[in-house]
């Protein structure tokens, strides 16, 4: 988990140029030197997506083959792991979330990218090369954002009488929250108590610049101001009985937001395709979407959450072919806003904040152009130190302890104080 192996910079024997060239025409011409067979790893929805663009990758490259291993994505990430381990096995290309990302980059065990993704570099998402980085050297392309903003049930709020646009701090939806549960008996959010798993509290670190350690990899959970602020504003959702408590992806979470049982959802862009499609596709219309109320002396409205990446396996025999799948699939914007139509995945890349498909009514959210909520909630996401490379043990970490405040069991300066010196004893970070 924490690691600190490099992964060695690969040689080109095709030129960057030539590549980049016959992708960004890749219309217009056909690439027959780029060939092999490539192997991609992945779960089911994402890999479906990137599917959708392989026609026409195909013409563009007709000598690639391309050979897709689906598994979930704790399969995908122990298997990667074993086959890395015994240094055979691996796949060409891998699907990456943030969140694991850092951790195979420490490993060493994806290739080297930095010279292909110069192009990219200012047309991504700033902060998405966080996780990808080390050292100044780039090793994943990213695909999807989560930018996070502030789903709300219009026909809740109406039948409490309270204004949405009212809310612009996080004391005004706390405020907000008394008045909804008062008058309709409703919860503001779910929010787990002994099976918190620290995301939302991540979220409000997010928001406010900072993660679970500093950019020198010293925790900080006890020492920065923010962290009390975020962990606070839980506080008092609990304290207040303000929350639905059950545990997120299971079946009494989902039926809150399908029967009407809370009254909003701070949540990254991805959950909108979740509410339409699975999770409570009969309540199109009571919908909105709105950025997220500010803290005190703040004016960040944006979060992330999640996020994907592709990477090329330094073990892979075909990284021409490889890279040119990644550079097809996320870097053109007609394959991202492909992907983006069909699946509702977030593109990293900015230039496809300019197609129309972003300024379209969603009904759904009643007939508002909710993507631009996102589009323009992502531009002012900070470059926050939330995916670290051993990000999965202190998230575990600091999840013991707020559910420990969940349960009454410690204060909120007692709770920092606790993750703090368990995230510093189990990692040996300062």
């Amino acid at each position: 988990m924490n690691a600190s192996a490099r992964a060695i910079a690969i040689a080109l024997p095709i030129s960057l140029a030539t590549i980049i060239g016959v992708v960004s025409q890749a219309q217009t011409t056909v690439n027959t030197a780029v060939k092999g067979e490539i192997t991609i790893w992945g779960w089911k929805d994402p890999l479906s997506a990137l599917k959708l663009v392989d026609d026409s990758f195909g013409k563009a490259f007709p000598n690639v083959t391309l050979k897709y291993v689906q598994k979930s994505a704790p399969d995908t990430y122990q298997g990667l792991k074993l086959a890395v381990s015994a240094g055979s096995g691996a796949p060409d290309v891998v699907l990456l979330e943030d969140s694991n990302l850092a951790q195979f980059v420490g490993l060493g065990a994806l290739a080297d990218v930095t010279d292909r993704t110069q192009p990219y570099l200012k047309k991504m998402n700033a902060y998405k090369w966080n996780a990808a980085t080390l050292k100044g050297r780039v090793y994943s392309m990213p695909w999807d954002s989560g930018p996070v903003a502030m789903y709300y049930r219009r026909d809740v709020f109406q039948k409490a009488g309270v204004d949405i646009n009212s809310i612009k701090t996080w004391n005004d939806y706390l405020s907000a929250a008394k008045v909804i549960k008062a008058k309709t008996g409703v919860k503001m959010l779910p929010l787990a108590k002994a099976r918190n798993d620290a995301r939302f509290f991540e979220t409000l670190l997010w928001q406010q610049g900072i993660g679970y350690t500093d950019r020198s990899g010293a925790v900080i959970l006890d020492k920065d101001p923010r962290a009390s602020l975020a962990l606070g504003l839980i506080a008092n959702l609990y304290k207040d009985d303000l929350t639905a408590d059950f545990e997120n992806w299971t079946d009494p979470w989902y039926k809150t937001m399908s029967d009407g049982q809370i009254a909003t959802l701070p949540m990254a862009s991805w959950m909108g395709g979740f509410l339409k499609g699975w999770i409570a596709p009969k309540t199109a219309g009571q919908w909105g979407v709105v950025p997220l109320p500010t803290f005190s002396g703040s004016r960040a409205r944006a979060s992330n959450d999640g996020g994907s990446h592709l990477a090329i396996l330094e073990s892979s025999k075909n990284k021409e072919a490889a890279w040119a799948y990644i550079e097809y699939h996320l870097g053109r914007p007609e394959s991202q806003l492909t992907m983006y139509k069909a699946a509702d995945l977030f593109p990293s890349l900015e230039s496809t904040y300019s197609d129309p498909i972003f300024n379209e009514p969603d009904a759904f959210f009643g007939g508002q152009k909710s993507r631009q909520v996102f589009a323009e909630a992502v531009r002012t996401v900070s470059n926050a130190t939330v995916y670290t490379p051993d990000y999965a043990e202190i998230n575990g970490l600091v999840s013991i302890e707020i559910q420990k405040l969940a349960l009454g069991k410690q204060s909120v300066s007692a709770t920092l104080g606790n993750a703090a010196k368990s995230v510093r004893d189990r990692t040996r970070r300062k």
